[in-house]
């Protein structure tokens, strides 16, 4: 029997309800559990078969324009296990053999990695398909929207310098080198956005590793070097640490980018960073521990253009697992759109009254 005219404004206000609702809570896309930190609801999740021992679990290595993520679990013994995790929690193997992992993915579905020697492309559905241009690629880390692929080369199991090719057939090779200045020239290019902007980080002088941007617009020929990113100023989590490293890792469309850095104490933290402005914004997971000896981590391996993000974070007992993560609105935000649905009801209500009378 069809609802009662009585009946349909309490319709209604469920509808507007579950509305409001929808807009402070995470869609389903994004299942609870979801814990909110520094303006983020993270969704945190395992590999079927991750292990559950001290530096094993599941790492998120990245994520598409379209919220799939990509990644790899470690199990008990060590073995690896690639994966892609839809929006809506399923999660599928990936057909990257151990010692293989998954690193990039993109909007199509298609995945980059390494199979632990050479870097590899794997159409979506598909089997890895090793990449043979570069010669001696040792690791494939970022695909965009556009197939463009970065990665790093290396050389009889020594990292080299990194690599832009404009698809999985090798064309388009353009090599990434240090900025200007470092004695060493180990770059990893980790991702790529829409644009041909390149992030990464470098081995610098001091012996530790830094971010560097580049654009494939500012390629000499088939060079391109890097520009160095300045180190973030970091207010330390643990008591006494200082700055160590830091690696970019994810950039969107809009060049912002995501990775991380490491302190004295070995733990490492995740942040944000603006090219435009120069500033970090700093963000861990929640969920995140100290294990036994002290020591916390968060990466943040990915950005997409609606600020979703990826990573993962250690628990107390040093374990690894994944995380998606995808904005929320600002309290503010929340309340004018909570006060205009609110209208919108009363409106509604008003309207039933007249059509009555």
């Amino acid at each position: 029997m069809a609802p009662t005219d009585k009946a349909r404004p309490t319709l209604c206000l469920t509808a507007l309800t579950a509305l409001l609702a929808a807009a402070i809570v995470p869609s389903a896309s994004h299942a609870a559990p979801v814990f909110v930190a520094g303006g983020y609801a993270f969704t945190n999740f395992d590999f079927p078969g991750a292990g559950t021992n001290a530096a094993a679990g599941t790492n998120a290595n990245g994520i598409s324009n379209t919220g799939v993520a990509t990644g790899v679990s470690i199990d008990n013994a060590g073995n690896f296990a690639s994966f892609v995790r839809e929006p809506n929690g399923t999660v599928t193997a990936v057909n990257i053999p151990t010692p293989g992992m998954a690193f990039g993915v993109n909007s199509a579905g298609n995945v980059v990695g390494t199979n632990g020697t050479n870097a590899v492309f794997v159409p979506n559905g598909g089997s890895a398909q090793t990449l043979t241009t570069p010669a001696n690629a040792g690791s494939a880390f970022g695909i965009n929207d556009h197939g463009n692929i970065v990665g790093q080369v290396g050389i009889g199991g020594t990292a080299g310098a990194g690599f832009f090719l404009t698809s999985q057939s090798g064309s388009g090779l353009i090599s990434i080198n240090a900025p200007l200045g470092s004695t060493s020239n180990v770059v990893n290019a980790q991702g790529v956005n829409n644009n041909g902007q390149i992030v990464g980080f470098y081995l610098g002088n001091d012996g530790q590793v830094h971010g560097f941007m580049a654009n494939t617009s500012s390629a000499i020929g088939s060079t391109l070097t890097g520009t160095g990113i300045a180190d973030p100023t970091i207010t330390p989590v643990e008591p006494g640490a200082t700055f160590v490293f830091s690696q970019v890792l994810g950039v969107n469309d809009s060049g912002l980018a995501v990775g991380y850095y490491g302190d004295s104490t070995t733990s490492q933290h995740g942040y944000f960073y603006d090219p435009k402005t120069g500033k970090y914004t700093f963000l861990d997971d929640p969920s995140e521990g100290f294990n036994p000896a002290g020591v916390e981590v968060t990466q943040i391996t990915g950005i997409n253009n609606l600020g979703e993000i990826s990573g993962f974070y250690s628990d107390a007992s040093g374990v690894f697992h994944g995380f998606v993560a995808v904005p929320v609105p600002e309290p503010g935000s929340l309340t004018l759109m909570g006060f205009g649905l609110a209208a919108l009801g009363f409106t509604y209500r008003r309207r039933r009254r007249h059509a009555a009378r």
